[in-house]
């Protein structure tokens, strides 16, 4: 996971920034019923992966062990003040007040997802501890220095510019204040003579289907030291993601027939249609060791 990367024209901005929001609104819009049927665990209310445990078994455990290791890669501490950035419908952001005592604040540009995470909250009682805001982790609407843990699970993917997302993390935290976060990270990024990533077709048409702009280990660590961090660490987590992701699989193959058929009448979008292909895709990407799971934190030292 050494490949070197050039982080340079990894941005977007004006319309095509825009354009980028909107086809990610669209995208999780479209596909909520299938992440609500599919993946979502009424205990979690969780939208990424899960980390196998020894000996320990069940999605919803899973999907809560992964919140575990990320706490003990970020050494969170009670009643520090984190920012859930890309929270999802809440589910983490939650789950950090619960567990740590957290004051959170969670911030999504999906609109539907905030309603709901709002909504949840409410039905925890959680409003004491918790804020749920439509905000773009690249540019956000708080103070210097507000937080004490930078938290991104599965949603930095979503960046298509990663220096303006470390830099904004940067800005965030206090002194001695950490960033962690759960990513897809390619493993070879080699650039061609006009400077765009040679992917596979299978990586090209996931980042398309989940609306993302991958990195590698090494473009995460320049973007990360580019911002001001120190102590950048990339850890591979992979294997003990493995059954996770197999179960996407399967539930996607088993789905395909049906959705494609459902496609054709038209009850089905083309957005959606795209997510199981890219999620298979993503699959076999994996297959042939084009990616890897990997948990990656920072420091902004003192």
């Amino acid at each position: 996971m050494s490949d070197r990367v050039d982080t340079a024209g990894m941005g977007t901005s004006g319309a095509d920034a825009d354009g980028h929001i909107d086809r990610l609104r669209r995208y999780y819009e479209e596909t909520w019923f299938e992440y609500r049927l599919l993946w979502l665990d009424p205990r979690t209310r969780a939208m990424h992966f899960g980390y196998e445990q020894p000996g320990v078994r069940g999605h919803g455990t899973s999907l809560l062990a992964l919140n575990h290791v990320m706490a003990e890669h970020a050494g969170l501490r009670a009643g520090q003040h984190v920012l859930d950035a890309g929270c999802g419908v809440g589910g983490t952001t939650m789950w950090l007040a619960d567990v740590y005592s957290a004051d959170v604040v969670g911030i999504n540009v999906v609109e539907d997802h905030v309603e709901r995470a709002r909504r949840y909250a409410r039905e925890r009682r959680l409003f004491g501890q918790v804020t749920f805001e439509v905000a773009d982790y690249t540019s956000t609407p708080f103070a210097s220095g507000s937080f004490e843990v930078v938290w991104a699970q599965e949603s930095a993917c979503h960046a298509p510019d990663k220096a303006a997302f470390a830099a904004e993390a940067f800005r965030l935290l206090g002194d001695g204040g950490r960033l962690v976060m759960a990513e897809y990270v390619v493993v070879d990024d080699t650039r061609t003579t006009a400077g765009t990533a040679a992917r596979s077709s299978d990586l090209r048409d996931w980042e398309r289907a989940w609306e993302m702009t991958l990195a590698s280990a090494s473009g995460w660590t320049d973007a990360l030291i580019g911002a001001g961090f120190s102590d950048v660490q990339v850890d591979d987590i992979t294997p003990q993601m493995t059954r996770s992701l197999r179960r996407l699989r399967r539930l996607c193959v088993v789905l395909a027939p049906v959705a494609h058929l459902l496609h054709g009448l038209r009850f089905r979008t083309q957005t959606q249609q795209r997510n199981i292909a890219g999620s298979l895709a993503m699959c076999r990407a994996l297959d042939r060791g084009e990616w890897r799971y990997a948990i990656i934190t920072a420091t902004r030292a003192r």
